[in-house]
């Protein structure tokens, strides 16, 4: 806080010390005469230059005290003044000869002392010196009590009094320089410790010697202090005359500025002569608000030019200060002014259409805009009579109470849904498949079903909602399918993800007696699209939270319901609202965390993903040109080759999505865009197209990722079977590897052994010898499972065990290995979680291929589960399992009877140069993944229904889905009209390829397709 500093003559009047007293000013008048007769009357005395200093013992009272510093007799310097003063330090600011300053003191035993010396006579001069470092704090926190005793603790202000005055430890704190301080007033506070002090400077001393320190008893010191002589004029020179013009301009501006330096001036003129030099500069030091130690470097300087100098500087600084604070009151005012101007016309108009009679109340001018609001709208009986109610209800309550605006909140809410508005779709057929195949490619099953909406809506002339479920691996294209149905429909467009969600009342919205709430996201979507049948998508729905904090998926049960959405009840309105006309879409990577009740409401569509044709196509038609666009580079600078964008796919891009495909080209254009603008920056070098050729493929996008799934490429060993596996980002292939030894130590299965004395290594000894060393000896028949199975594939591989055991002794009743040797069953990559009863009949062929020594047929690859009877059931992801092994270059697929149509609706080009064979019986599979001359042959004819074999012809392996529909048109010799399989149910007509005729009975009578 800033010390009050005050002219003599101040007009302002000062806050009251005691009940009953009279204003500061007049007092400090009144005292200042007083104390002027005194010192009139006192006599003359010289001030001593130097004198000895007094040693005094450190109980001396404050008599001895004053007695070692003799009695002054008038301001020191004048003829008659003190050899030496008691001094009081000044916490905040130093004192500046001429004007008032009223000094804070907490320290109850100062005001004691100067007190005591002035009821004697005493302590009319005191010396002030600033202390050389500030205080801690501006204010004394320590609570005291006043003179009475009296706790401070009720009295204003207590606690936290301000310190302008008080004691210090040593006289070395002090500045050298300070000022004769005449006490005009001394006042005790009542209640708390300390008082107050108001003092006249008089003139500048310097500190000459320490007469005496502070002491527990004497809380001030004395010195000995010297007279500074005052100049009195400015050399006449040109500097001069230019540092007071200066001086005079930053004064002229300061009192321009500031209002509160104005009126201190205005007092100022009234007392002194403004060409007094040295007192304008004390004056403009007093009033300053600069930091304590350029003060008082401005008091200490005895040279009056660089004392100019100095004030000149404060001035400016203090002005700068000014400005900012001038202009700030003066946006405050303004905005101020603008309020007060606003409120006043208001209240004029207000007062004139009230004289005019067409004065509107704000809950009328409300209630009209609601009513307005509803206009043209379908509202059904139950929400009109709500709105009715409430609408009487807003009119009896205050515009002032909280319960206005909830209710005036919930009627807006009311008013402004889509009562029975339903936006025209598009019926035309040819332009929502237009729209659809501009967004997206492949994808025929969403489109396909898009367009039978389409279809029933025109057929029966309404508008329908449905509830689909799109279902598929990450980077398919299920959620910007969404915008594409509602672009192909002519319908708003709401998307909201309910991932991690677990506050029903995001569905279902809160209750109104709860602060802060608000409709769920259904009421809050039709508010947004302002109809009632936009195409709501519900972002990733299996990812939705369950737990003890609420099962969002019960409230969306009734929402997806089509015969209970109709009416759905939100829990913030409370009225039903119709959601039958809006078309549901749901995106989920997997079923399996969809609970069983809200899935049967969901129509489900799959995607699997995209084969290589399809990534190709894409890539040219949607990707590429995306990428160039949005990094800048355009399509005449860069040249991707076909070669290199089939390496991206193949090596780098094997995901079912395109979306690391997508991230992939927008690598290569970010490199593209770096060397086209390092291009620019360099003249020497010429701009022309990048092109991206396989070789230098990995020079923008690194290494390969994928070479193989593939184990084994020159060739599956013995032991060794290829499965088929889904995962939730596609089709995958699963090798299943067997091992085993017997008690002997002959070992079976693996790779073959290396060469140890040429053919000697094929004796049993041998092998016995090779492998009998080490720990980890036979078993009794044990087998053990790794690969980090699930429970259910755990259950598949001692299903396969069982079965296998039994149908090795039906090949060769001799063959005992399974019963007796210790076998190892792995599922390659380990690191994977791997579950499901899809690898039965797998585990089943490792087995019997360990068994019997011998490898399977090249390129096959098999799925269905197997039962303890040898049955091959369905099982699931047939379409990703396809792909997968469309992708690994898989020729012969072993696939259950069951999923036969499943694989027939896939397209051609899906199986194009596959044969799949369809088992219902272990037996088959045996038959047809093994060399029957090199095996057992069946000693009976096989078990299940015949065997269907699809085989599509290579021809339809085209480059992408177009040219293959053009091969297919062209060449008419390799695709005539299918043969009719009698083994197909239904009649399904396929293409067959007519295996040559099995050379036993056996074969012959198990149903092959001929």
């Amino acid at each position: 806080m800033l010390l009050l500093v005050r002219t003599g003559l101040s007009s302002a009047a000062a806050p009251p010390l005691r009940k009953g007293r009279s204003a500061l000013p007049q007092l400090c008048q009144a005292t200042c005469r007083h104390f002027a007769g005194r010192a009139s009357r006192s006599g003359s005395g010289a001030l001593p230059s130097k004198a000895e200093e007094v040693k005094r013992p450190e109980s001396a009272g404050p008599e001895e005290v004053a007695k070692d510093a003799k009695k002054p007799s008038g301001p020191a310097g004048t003829s008659s003044g003190p050899s030496a003063l008691l001094v009081l330090p000044l916490l905040r600011r130093p004192a500046f000869p001429g004007f008032y300053q009223s000094l804070q003191v907490s320290e109850q035993e100062v005001i004691e002392i100067l007190q005591t010396l002035r009821r004697k006579g005493q302590g009319e001069y005191i010396g002030g010196f600033m202390t050389k470092e500030p205080p801690a704090s501006d204010f004394d926190v320590s609570s005291g009590t006043g003179a009475g005793g009296v706790a401070a603790a009720g009295a204003p202000g207590s606690g936290a009094l301000r310190r302008d005055g008080g004691r210090v430890a040593n006289v070395a704190e002090l500045e050298e320089v300070g000022t004769v301080l005449q006490i005009v007033e001394l006042n005790q506070y009542p209640n708390i410790a300390g008082g107050q002090v108001v003092v006249m400077p008089r003139n500048r001393i310097r500190r000459t010697r320490v007469v005496s320190q502070p002491s527990p008893h004497v809380p001030l010191a004395a010195v000995a202090v010297e007279q500074i002589e005052e100049p009195e004029t400015l050399p006449e020179d040109a500097d001069a005359r230019i540092s007071h013009a200066k001086l005079s301009a930053a004064f002229t501006k300061l009192l321009s500025a500031s209002p509160l330096h104005k009126e201190k001036y205005e007092q100022f003129v009234q007392h002194y002569d403004m060409n007094n030099t040295v007192k304008l500069l004390d004056f403009a030091a007093a009033i300053s608000m600069a930091d304590r130690q350029d003060l008082q470097a401005v008091l200490a300087e005895s040279d009056l030019q660089k004392r100019i100098e100095k004030v000149t500087a404060i001035m400016l600084r203090d002005l700068s200060f000014a400005k900012l604070q001038s202009e700030v009151k003066g946006q405050v005012e303004e905005k101020v002014a603008k309020e007060q101007k606003t409120k006043m016309l208001m209240e004029q108009m207000r007062q004139i259409q009230k004289e005019l009679g067409i004065e509107k109340d704000e809950k009328q001018t409300l209630a009209t805009q609601l009513r307005e609001a509803l206009e043209g709208k379908e509202v059904p009986a139950e929400a009109e009579k709500v709105i009715e109610a409430e609408l009487s209800k807003l009119n009896s309550l205050e515009p002032s109470s909280s319960e206005f605006n909830v209710c005036r909140t919930y009627l807006e809410w009311l008013t402004a849904l889509p009562w029975g508005k339903v936006d025209p779709e598009n019926r035309d057929i040819a332009k929502a498949e237009a729209v659809l195949d501009e967004d997206h490619y492949g994808l025929e099953d969403v489109k396909e079903r898009i367009l039978e909406h389409i279809a029933v809506s025109f057929l029966k002339d309404n508008t329908q909602g449905k509830i689909m479920c799109l279902v598929g691996p990450p980077g398919v294209g299920k959620t910007s399918v969404g915008k594409s149905v509602a672009r192909a429909l002519d319908r708003k467009f709401y998307r909201f993800s309910v991932g991690g969600m677990h506050d029903v009342a995001e569905i279902r919205g809160h209750r109104r007696t709860y602060v802060g709430a608000m409709p769920g996201k259904l009421i809050q979507c039709l508010k947004s699209t302002g109809c009632g049948n936009p195409v709501v998508l519900i972002d990733e729905i299996d990812k939705i939270g369950r737990d003890m904090r609420g099962d969002p998926t019960s409230a969306l049960l009734e929402v997806l319901d089509p015969e209970q959405n109709n009416t759905f009840r939100d829990h913030y309105l409370d009225v039903p609202v119709d959601l039958s006309n809006v078309l549901f879409l749901c995106t989920a990577n997997v079923l399996d965390t969809i609970p069983g009740p809200l899935l049967d409401r969901m129509e489900t569509i799959r995607i699997a993903g995209y084969v290589f044709e399809e990534k190709m196509a894409i890539a040219k038609k949607y990707l590429i040109p995306q990428t160039e666009e949005q990094s800048g580079i355009g399509a005449q600078h860069l040249d991707f080759q076909e070669e290199a964008l089939k390496k991206l796919i193949k090596e780098y891009a094997r995901e079912a999505g395109v979306r690391n495909l997508r991230q992939l080209l927008d690598k290569v254009s970010r490199k593209v865009a770096l060397t086209m603008v390092r291009a620019k920056t360099d003249e020497s070098v010429e701009q022309s197209a990048t092109v991206v050729t396989p070789e230098n493929l990995s020079k923008y996008i690194g290494q390969p990722v994928y070479l193989s799934d593939r184990l084994f490429t020159g060739g599956m060993p013995a032991g060794v079977v290829m499965g088929l596996a889904w995962t939730s980002n596609g089709g995958a292939t699963l090798c299943v590897e067997a091992r085993g030894r017997l008690p002997d130590g002959t070992v079976k299965g693996g790779m073959p052994l290396p060469d140890i004395s040429g053919a000697e290594l094929a004796k049993p000894e041998k092998l016995h010898s090779v492998f009998s060393k080490g720990s980890g000896g036979g078993g009794n028949g044990h087998m053990q499972v790794t690969g980090q199975l699930g429970s259910v594939m755990s259950e598949s591989s001692s299903i396969s065990l069982t079965y296998s055991r039994l149908f090795a002794r039906e090949l060769d009743a001799s063959n005992g290995f399974l019963d007796e040797a210790k076998i190892h069953l792995h599922v390659p990559e380990g690191a994977t979680p791997k579950d499901g009863p899809s690898a039965g009949v797998t585990m089943a062929s490792a087995l019997i291929s360990l068994c019997l020594d011998q490898p399977l047929k090249a390129e096959v690859a098999m799925t269905g589960e197997l039962t303890l009877s040898g049955k091959v059931l369905k099982v699931g992801g047939i379409k990703e399992k396809v792909i997968a092994a469309r992708r690994e270059g898989i020729k012969t697929l072993l696939l259950p009877r069951s999923n036969e149509a499943d694989y027939v609706e896939l397209k051609e080009y899906l199986r194009a140069g596959i044969t799949a064979h369809f088992v219902d019986h272990f037996d088959d599979v045996y038959r047809l993944s093994f060399d029957e001359s090199k095996v057992p042959a069946l000693p009976r004819p096989s078990r299940g229904l015949p065997v269907v074999t699809v085989d599509t012809p290579e021809t339809f392996s085209a480059e992408t889905p177009e040219v293959l529909a053009g091969s297919a048109q062209e060449d008419g010799g390799d695709l005539q009209t299918p043969a009719q399989s009698s083994d197909l149910p239904g009649g399904i007509a396929v293409p067959l390829r007519t295996p040559p005729l099995p050379s036993s009975p056996t074969a012959e009578a198990s149903g092959f397709s001929s």
